[in-house]
């Protein structure tokens, strides 16, 4: 099962990358960097910076950066990255912008940045981010939405101390992420305030202020497009969520979580108990306006807080040794692997992940309204 990790681990995986790392150019750069625009500006004190003018965005970077191939990485969220490839350095200053959809459709940017160092902390060494550490938070806000600049410090791979800051400019519906990396004996704040203030957006940012009466962001974004983010991560792109799946959760939002006894009830009295592992397996399309019901040993659990609250993804085993991975957005409280518990919700999509033997494992992706341990 692939492990989910947010945008920003995302954007600073690519910060963590060595000068060796970076070295490819603009010789074999994406096609949204071949048809950017680019101009050559001298600031004052003599510094040159390129403006990179991207679909709906646009930025300052040192002129003598060079741009990073991403190509290679399977990362489109990664719109832009430059980086310094004028030194035998063994760590490149750079520079990349993230663009992904929110799927917490929270618009707190210090929610974000808690969340983020989190990661770090916890998974932090599993993309080259080995003992990080959070400087500061400030509130810097782009023109009337909310902002923040999160800055940190890690060791590289290579021994070199480097620091991280990262823009967050979070919509109801998107996730801007300016990220900057620079060694320590590189950092230079002027020239850091000069790229973060060179930032422009033209495209339309939304935000809506939440209160106290808002309840916890995954309920701010419906459970269909919760679903609908998270199906072509956890597939490995390999599903997406078809039109009457995305409709028939729509219409049963409420029950994503089932977080009450009586919403629990109603759960149990919308699963078809005809409908097996076995009739998911050969046709999960005849299954999605249904419930379903699977038990079974929890081969893996995971949980996630990374998109503004906690959600969960169970692989479980069923006693005909059938799989189904439930995406659950909440906790599973005290369940482990090797329990046995009971998945209900709607069936979303067959796919197929890579075991530890080298082979493949048949799966059905499930939405899952109910997780409990037996």
């Amino acid at each position: 099962m692939k492990k989910l990790i947010t945008i920003l681990a995302l954007a600073a995986l690519l910060s963590a990358c060595g000068n060796s790392e970076t070295a490819k150019t603009a010789d074999s750069q994406n096609s949204e960097a071949t048809n950017a625009i680019e101009t050559v500006s001298t600031e004052a004190k003599g510094t040159k910076y390129t403006t990179y003018s991207g679909e709906g965005f646009s930025f300052s970077y040192p002129d003598s950066w060079k741009t990073v191939d991403t190509s290679q990485m399977n990362m489109p969220v990664i719109k832009a990255a430059f980086s310094d490839q004028s030194s035998s350095a063994p760590f490149a200053d750079n520079i990349n912008l993230t663009i992904e959809a929110n799927s917490s459709g929270s618009s707190n940017p210090e929610e974000f940045a808690n969340n983020t160092v989190d990661y770090y902390m916890q998974n932090g060494s599993t993309i080259g981010i080995s003992d990080y550490k959070k400087t500061s938070y400030t509130n810097k806000p782009y023109k009337e939405s909310n902002a923040g600049v999160l800055q940190g410090s890690y060791k590289h791979s290579s021994g070199t101390d480097v620091i991280l800051v990262q823009y967050l400019i979070p919509t109801n519906t998107e996730l801007y992420s300016m990220t900057l990396t620079y060694a320590k004996d590189t950092y230079n704040q002027e020239e850091v305030n000069e790229i973060l203030g060179s930032l422009s957006i033209t495209a339309s940012l939304d935000q809506t202020v939440q209160t106290a009466t808002d309840g916890n962001s995954s309920a701010v974004a419906s459970a269909a497009d919760f679903f609908n983010d998270l199906t072509p991560f956890v597939t490995s792109d390999a599903a997406v969520l078809d039109q009457v799946s995305y409709d028939f959760i729509a219409n049963h939002s409420d029950l994503f979580p089932a977080s009450t006894s009586e919403l629990r009830k109603n759960a149990k009295g919308l699963v078809n108990s005809k409908v097996t592992t076995r009739h998911l397996n050969k046709n999960v399309a005849n299954y999605y306006e249904h419930f379903v019901k699977v038990s079974g040993q929890v081969v893996q659990v995971e949980e996630d807080n990374s998109l503004g609250s906690t959600f969960s993804i169970v692989l479980v085993m069923d006693d005909n040794g059938n799989y189904v991975t439930a995406i659950y957005p909440s906790t599973t409280g005290d369940l482990l692997d090797g329990d046995y518990a009971t998945v209900i919700g709607a069936p979303i999509a067959n796919y197929s992940f890579q075991n530890v033997g080298g082979g493949y494992t048949n799966s059905t992706l499930i939405g899952a309204s109910l997780v409990v341990a037996d």
